[in-house]
């Protein structure tokens, strides 16, 4: 069988076009400014270039290098004066661009026949969900403490947050979808814990090196034996890490209590005004 060879993964082939590339480039450069379609050589030669960089087929490959080779003589006899070169590439510049023109008055008018869909619903929940991502991404200016609800009065029927536990993590959920702000806060103090779990796993590891290294100097000083121990400085930052995080599972858990005192008071002011106004009515 035949070995596969892709055309643009070989380093013959692609050193091969950047040469064609660069020699047509320069020679677009020399062609006269007298014709004022002569101007727009070098752009047709990038965007054909551009068109067909991602060719696979070896025939149409060959195909494409034949026809560079054949515009690089043409745009080379064109830089030379040739007057059958400059007319021949001109012809070919202004059938380009009535195609074009062609085929863009041809997509205009598909679109006005064919008027785009409506977005589905998916889509406009998506979109919507995608604005308010943007709009959350920072702390509004005017946002108040969500400890200091709940709130006297409200206009419209009353929300009543909802406790979340987020991996240990407690907030109070108003509604859906999640800020995103939020999601940063929650996620920084989670990859925060984290971190200090895997110092402490490091740290035991390390533990079992420095008992090592007391052992042996017990062995070789004797009576002599230093007073500070490899071990010491490794179990005083495990307990520092330890503490670090009893403190911050205590903050949490202060927190969530305060936050289901919030809930507790939202749904018995929730019961006042539902009785309220079913007393009025």
């Amino acid at each position: 069988m035949h070995k596969l060879v892709v055309p643009r993964l070989s380093g013959v082939h692609r050193f091969a076009c950047r040469a064609l590339y660069r020699a047509l480039l320069r020679q677009c450069a020399k062609l006269p400014d007298a014709t004022p379609e002569l101007r727009t050589c070098k752009w047709h030669v990038q965007h054909r270039f551009q068109k067909y960089k991602n060719i696979q087929s070896p025939s149409r490959t060959a195909n494409a290098l034949k026809a560079g080779y054949e515009a690089l003589d043409l745009i080379h006899s064109a830089s030379h004066g040739d007057q059958n070169g400059i007319h021949r590439i001109t012809t070919i510049i202004s059938e380009n661009e009535r195609i074009r023109e062609q085929v863009a008055a041809a997509q205009r008018a598909m679109s006005k026949a064919n008027p785009p869909k409506p977005p589905s619903r998916w889509q406009k929940k998506k979109e919507e969900s995608r604005q308010l991502q943007q709009q959350t991404a920072r702390r509004h200016p005017d946002a108040i403490p969500i400890l200091s609800r709940p709130r006297p009065v409200v206009n419209g029927k009353r929300r009543i947050p909802v406790l979340v536990n987020a991996r240990g993590i407690p907030f109070l959920r108003i509604k859906k979808p999640q800020p995103k702000n939020l999601s940063g806060v929650i996620r920084t103090k989670l990859e925060k814990r984290w971190k200090r779990i895997e110092r402490r796993d490091r740290l035991k590891l390390e533990l079992l090196f420095c008992k090592d290294e007391d052992h042996w100097d017990q062995l070789t000083d004797g009576s002599h034996a230093e007073q500070e121990s490899w071990s010491e400085e490794v179990n005083s930052a495990i307990r520092e890490v330890n503490r670090q995080v009893r403190e911050s599972d205590m903050k949490s858990r202060q927190l969530a209590e305060a936050m289901w005192n919030v809930v507790l008071e939202e749904r018995k002011l929730a019961a006042e005004e539902q009785k309220r106004e079913s007393t009025d009515t």
